[in-house]
């Protein structure tokens, strides 16, 4: 039983292995004719055009529907790389917006504490005076 269970197991990591150097292969000769297109002054694929700006969009200034879309032609690397840079910066205003509002939260719950310190003083103050009446 044990025997037959490592055979299985031995096969299933061969074949994971293959597919690896399978998907490694591909990508080494994608990255080959991308370079020799490049060198070699060939046109690239519509999803592949590079765009002769080179300012890319600020991710401000688009819309959230098309935050993904930089509305200029890039190449996939470029594109990632946009992607990228899209993601951090929207992060950072996340951020930021995020430690604003924790900042009024807390300035409001500091305001409602001093509200109630000073009915709570009021209270007492008059508890006392009440208290100085009776005796």
């Amino acid at each position: 039983m044990c025997a037959a269970s490592t055979e299985n197991k031995n096969k299933a990591d061969s074949k994971s292995a293959l597919a690896r150097k399978r998907r490694k292969v591909k990508r080494s000769k994608k990255n080959e004719t991308d370079d020799k297109c490049i060198e070699e002054g060939h046109e690239q694929e519509p999803d592949e055009i590079c765009s002769t700006d080179s300012k890319m969009p600020h991710i401000t200034g688009i819309k959230k529907h098309a935050r993904y879309d930089p509305g200029v032609a890039m190449t996939r690397v470029q594109l990632t790389a946009w992607r990228k840079e899209a993601r951090r910066v929207r992060n950072r205003e996340s951020a930021a917006a995020s430690r604003s509002r924790t900042r009024n939260k807390i300035d409001e719950l500091e305001s409602k504490l001093a509200t109630m310190e000073d009915k709570y003083n009021a209270a007492l103050k008059r508890i006392t005076e009440l208290e100085s009446r009776s005796i």
